[in-house]
């Protein structure tokens, strides 16, 4: 496999540094210095990099899904359960800066129509997924319920971590549990 390019190391690196700033800062707070400053470079890097801060939100974007990809794809004899712990891990695996982020790009796409297109259609993608996934058990509906939980639970947990921690994961289980029962 052909080892990354440079331009594409830096930018996944400077994704990444928006993450650790949406994470600590919110969206009000996610300017391009404050990325330059996090990632410990000028702001002249960002944008050699980025033509824009929407361009910088889609690469955020796509390291995520891929960050969450990965999670995703680690064995397990359940596919609908490993999607569950992929994205409501607690622990060593959980990935808060993530969590974080995507609660930052979601307020973001709200007023960003590029970017809003963009993860209405990664939601659309992932209750499609959700049914493959449950193997003709989930609906449409049961999906996107499915989904909502574990978009809910990225929210919530964003706000009150402390209060929250650890509920997602036994609820998912219970609702899969559930769906598939019919």
């Amino acid at each position: 496999m052909a080892r990354p390019s440079l331009r594409t190391q830096r930018r996944e690196q400077l994704a990444g540094a928006l993450a650790r700033v949406l994470a600590s800062h919110g969206a009000g707070g996610a300017t391009i210095a404050a990325v330059a400053a996090e990632a410990g470079v000028a702001p002249g890097i960002v944008h050699h990099y980025f033509e824009d801060k929407r361009d910088l939100h889609g690469a955020l974007l796509d390291v995520l899904i891929a960050g969450f990809r990965g999670r995703a794809r680690e064995p397990d004899d359940d596919p609908l359960l490993a999607y569950g712990r992929a994205a409501l891990a607690l622990g060593e695996r959980a990935d808060r800066v993530a969590a974080r982020a995507w609660v930052g790009l979601f307020a973001e796409a709200l007023g960003d129509p590029t970017l809003f297109d963009r993860v209405r259609r990664l939601i659309d993608g992932e209750i499609q997924r959700l049914e493959r996934l449950g193997g003709g058990a989930l609906s449409s509906q049961d999906a996107a319920a499915t989904l909502a939980l574990v978009v809910g639970s990225l929210v919530l947990g964003a706000f009150a971590p402390v209060k929250t921690a650890g509920f997602a994961a036994p609820a998912y289980r219970k609702l899969v549990a559930a769906l598939r029962r019919g």
